[in-house]
């Protein structure tokens, strides 16, 4: 049996980019599952619909996978798409052009993959919440559904015909889940 070597965050952050990105999860590094149709399709419709919004609204920026890291945890970690409050996001600009960034999202978003493992997503999930991102949406395009994760509350599901808001974080912002999965079958029309 393979020993996993382990590594530092500082030996993590020296290392070239690789693609699909990757994180440090407990001092190994983890590859991003490459992205299938579905994964793509829902982060790219996500991602508008938060840029419509915020366009308007200039309550918070919307990124997709912008490395953020949590030294607390020795942690680096990628968001399919995350969204941080306007003022939170005040680096210089080399930081801004390599990152990792040193501030959580307030709202970050995973689309899952067909071989993301159950235990690996309620990890993610807890992670989240203990480094203080405020709202974390779980999409699964097989069930078609999204699970919700707030601190200090259970995980609520969420199917279509449902819309769902992303109080507290964002004001007015409304995800149909019936139109965002509908991107699921253009192809067949």
């Amino acid at each position: 049996m393979a020993t996993k070597t382990r590594v530092s965050l500082e030996e993590f952050l020296a290392m070239p980019e690789t693609e699909p990105a990757s994180e440090l999860i407990d001092g190994e590094v983890v590859q991003k599952m490459a992205p299938s149709l579905y994964h793509s399709s829902l982060v790219l419709e996500i991602g508008a619909l938060l840029r419509n919004h915020l366009k308007v609204t200039r309550e918070a920026r919307v990124d997709t996978e912008l490395r953020h890291i949590w030294p607390a945890e020795d942690r680096v970690f990628l968001p399919d798409v995350s969204v941080t409050l306007k003022g939170r996001v005040s680096l210089d600009p080399a930081l801004r052009r390599r990152g990792p960034i040193p501030v959580q999202p307030d709202l970050a978003i995973e689309v899952l993959s067909p071989d993301d493992q159950a235990g690996r997503v309620f990890e993610r999930a807890d992670f989240y919440m203990r480094s203080g991102v405020t709202l974390a949406w779980f999409v699964d395009p097989d069930s078609e559904s999204i699970t919700i994760y707030r601190p200090g509350r259970a995980p609520t599901v969420h199917r279509s015909p449902a819309v769902i808001d992303a109080q507290p974080v964002l004001q007015g912002f409304t995800l149909d889940l019936a139109a965002l999965f509908a991107v699921l079958y253009e192809d067949d029309e």
